[in-house]
C-alpha cells in the first residue's frame, strides 16, 4: 500500500471531496520538504511549496480535512528529527550534535518569545503560523522559522574518492493551514498579497517593511499556504486585489459542491487505520532530513519540452477555457512541477523523477481543471454570474429548454451573444448543477441535475 493509499484510508471517515483530500496529502508532502529539496538550475529552482485553495459552499468538508492536515504535520517537534550521523568522523558527530542542538535552541527561544509568559509548548519540527493568523502573525512567524541541516557536500570531494564534506544549509520555511482565506485578507489585504508573492518562489532574500517592525529580511524564505473559502468570500473580493493580483495565477482552486457523503460525527481511527497514520508519519519524518537537486533524465526534459511546447501552440485546446484562468495556464510547468515533486516524495526518498511522474502530475492537474475557475468568477457584479443564476430557475421551471429556446428567452441579456450563453451553460454544468440531455430525436436540451 502507497503512502498516498495510506492517507485515503485514514480519511476516509471523512466528509470531504476526494480531491479536497487528494490535494490535502499532496500539500502535506510539500510542505514537509520546505526549501531543502528543488528541481531546476541554481538560479532558478523551484521548490514543492504549493498555494492550494479548498472552495465550496459551508459544509462541504473543508475544515475537517485541514485539521488532519495539521495531526500530521504539528505531529513532530524539532527535537524529535535527530540527524543521522552514520559514518560520520568524530569531528562531524560533533558538529551535527552542535547544530541539532542549535536549532532547538532557536525553536524554544522563539516559542518562549511568541507566547511571553503562556505555556510554552514544545516546538515543532515544522514551524507554521497561527491558525486565526493576521498579516503580523504571519511575518512574525516568519522571522522565526529559522532552521539549520546538515548535508553531504559532494562537489566538495577529495582527490583520489574522498568521502563528500559535510556542510550547513540553514533556510526559512513555514506553513500555514486556515479554515478560512477571508480571515487573512479582511486586513491590509495589500500587504498580504504582497507577501505572499514575494515568498511563493522561494527566493534566497526577501525584505519586506511593516509600520510597526521597521525592515526585516526573510533569508532562503519558503512558504507553503493552505486555506479553504467559500463563494461568499469570494464574492466580496471585487477589487481585483485578490483575483487580478496574480496572487491567483499561483494557486490552485480545487472546488466541489457537495460533500462526498453525509457523516453525522466522524468516528475514530480504527486499530488498522491508526497503524497507517503511524506509518505515515515516519515517512514525513524522513522527508524532515531530505537535501537536494532532483534530478531528471534527458527522456523526461524531452518529454517536458514536447508537452509544453503542445501546450502553447494549442490554447484553443485548453481543458478550460474561462479568461480567469490565462494566469494559471501561463504558469502550469510550475504547477507541474511542484505537483511532480509532491506526487514522487509521498512514496520514495530517492532524487530522481521519471517520465511517468511527470505524466501523473499532468493528469491530476487536468483532472481539477474543469472546475478550477469556478472559485474565480463568483462576482455578484458580472453580469453572467446573475444570467446564470436566471438561466438555471429557466431550466427548472420549463423543463427540457433547447438552445433556441435559451436565445429566444435571453438573446438581450448576452452581452458577447451565444459565447455567453455558452459560457453560462459550462459554468452550471461544471458546477454539477444542470446536465446535457439527448432526445430521441438527436435534440440537445438542459435538465437540472440530481
Amino acid at each position: 500500500m502507497t503512502n498516498f493509499e495510506k492517507w485515503l484510508e485514514i480519511t476516509d471517515r471523512l466528509p470531504s471531496p476526494d480531491n479536497y483530500v487528494k490535494w490535502s496529502w499532496r500539500f502535506i508532502v510539500g510542505a514537509a520538504l520546505q526549501r531543502r529539496v528543488w528541481y531546476g538550475s541554481e538560479d532558478k529552482p523551484i521548490y514543492p511549496n504549493q498555494y492550494i485553495i479548498l472552495y465550496g459552499p459551508p459544509g462541504t468538508g473543508k475544515s475537517i480535512v485541514l485539521g488532519d492536515i495539521n495531526h500530521i504535520l504539528r505531529y513532530w517537534k524539532a527535537k524529535d528529527v535527530r540527524p543521522n550521523k552514520d559514518g560520520r568522523s568524530q569531528a562531524e558527530a560533533v558538529l551535527i550534535d552542535k547544530i541539532h542542538e542549535t536549532n532547538s535552541t532557536l525553536a524554544d527561544d522563539s516559542m518562549v518569545k511568541a507566547r511571553k509568559n503562556v505555556d510554552v509548548p514544545t516546538p515543532p519540527a515544522f514551524p507554521y503560523a497561527p491558525d486565526a493568523t493576521t498579516y503580523e502573525a504571519l511575518v512574525d512567524s516568519m522571522s522565526k522559522a529559522f532552521r539549520r541541516i546538515n548535508y553531504l557536500d559532494f562537489s566538495k570531494n577529495g582527490a583520489n574518492g574522498a568521502p563528500p564534506k559535510l556542510a550547513i544549509y540553514g533556510h526559512c520555511s513555514m506553513y500555514f493551514c486556515l479554515d478560512e482565506l477571508g480571515s487573512l485578507f479582511k486586513k491590509k489585504a495589500d500587504s498580504v498579497i504582497n507577501y505572499l508573492l514575494g515568498l511563493h518562489g522561494c527566493p534566497k532574500e526577501y525584505e519586506y517593511k511593516t509600520k510597526t517592525a521597521g525592515e526585516d529580511r526573510v533569508v532562503n524564505g519558503c512558504l507553503s499556504f493552505i486555506a479553504g473559502t467559500t463563494p461568499d468570500f469570494m464574492e466580496e473580493v471585487q477589487d481585483d486585489k485578490l483575483v487580478g493580483s496574480g496572487f491567483a495565477a499561483r494557486c490552485l482552486f480545487i472546488c466541489a459542491t457537495r460533500n462526498r457523503k453525509n457523516v453525522s460525527s466522524i468516528p475514530k481511527l480504527t486499530e488498522d487505520q491508526e497503524r497507517l497514520r503511524v506509518e505515515i508519519l515516519e515517512h514525513i519524518k524522513h522527508l524532515s532530513q531530505l537535501h537536494g537537486e532532483v534530478k531528471v533524465d534527458k527522456e523526461t526534459l524531452d518529454y517536458v519540452q514536447w508537452w509544453w511546447n503542445d501546450i502553447e501552440e494549442h490554447k484553443n485546446l485548453r481543458i478550460n477555457k474561462c479568461s480567469k484562468l490565462e494566469g494559471y495556464y501561463a504558469r502550469k510547468q510550475l504547477h507541474m512541477w511542484k505537483t511532480v515533486m509532491a506526487n514522487h516524495f509521498s512514496e520514495s526518498l530517492s532524487m530522481t523523477i521519471t517520465t511517468d511522474e511527470v505524466k501523473q502530475a499532468i493528469k491530476d492537474l487536468e483532472d481539477e481543471e474543469p472546475t478550477m475557475h469556478i472559485g474565480l468568477v463568483a462576482n455578484p457584479k458580472n453580469p453572467l454570474a446573475k444570467l446564470s443564476n436566471k438561466i438555471y430557475d429557466f431550466i427548472v421551471k420549463y423543463q427540457k429548454p433547447t438552445r433556441v429556446d435559451f436565445e429566444t428567452e435571453f438573446w438581450d441579456d448576452l452581452p458577447q451573444g451565444k459565447k455567453s450563453l455558452e459560457d453560462c451553460l459550462e459554468h452550471l454544468i461544471a458546477l454539477d448543477k444542470v446536465k446535457q440531455n439527448v432526445e430521441e430525436d438527436g435534440t440537445i436540451t438542459y435538465i437540472v441535475k440530481g
